[in-house]
């Protein structure tokens, strides 16, 4: 009797892709230190033409952080992050405004605010008002800023007859580059279980 035996590679090299690729992603949901060379295998992935840091700051807060439960805590965090990801991607020039921006948008993005909404004792406060205030043009800039917009928003409305002319700018900016956004958030990675 013949007998036929069907084979294919084992998923090990697969796993270990698929690892080295998650690992930013990974590090952050461990509140861990990511390092420049941690982001090597999601750069090379990179479709040709995009904007690197825009790829990296889409994939690395695809997913919320349940553990982090302090937002000031939670951007001085994101703010090492973002080094590392301009570091990684070459951007030398960034300025200190453009760093806050990117990183209060990562926070945003991945910061669980239905079990710790924003308050009035936000230490950041101030930051995440001039952040708002950042003219855009790159598309990192403009997907951070969705995220900056929609926290800036919830943290007037905490004090709104005082704030009733800033949170109305806030919102006029979030129309204003919402389709831009809208058009940035469907060239994102999307993240898969291999």
């Amino acid at each position: 009797m013949e007998m036929t035996v069907h084979y294919a590679k084992n998923a090990d090299a697969d796993v270990d892709a698929s690892y080295l690729r998650n690992l930013p992603l990974i590090k952050l949901l461990q509140q861990e230190p990511v390092n420049t060379e941690d982001w090597d295998v999601l750069l090379s992935a990179t479709p040709n033409g995009e904007d690197k840091l825009l790829w990296c700051l889409g994939y690395v807060g695809a997913l919320c952080a349940l553990d982090a439960t302090d937002f000031d805590n939670w951007f001085i965090y994101c703010l090492t992050v973002i080094d590392s990801a301009l570091e990684a991607c070459k951007i030398e020039s960034a300025s200190d405004e453009r760093k806050n921006l990117l990183a209060l948008g990562l926070a945003v993005r991945t910061f669980n605010f239905s079990a710790n909404p924003v308050t009035k004792q936000l230490k950041c406060g101030d930051t995440l008002r001039s952040a708002g205030e950042y003219v855009c043009s790159e598309d990192a800039d403009i997907f951070a800023m969705w995220y900056v917009l929609r926290a800036l928003t919830d943290y007037l409305r905490l004090n709104f007859n005082e704030n009733l002319r800033a949170l109305t700018s806030a919102m006029g900016a979030m129309n204003k580059i919402r389709g831009r956004y809208t058009q940035i958030v469907e060239r994102l990675p999307k993240i898969d279980a291999c």
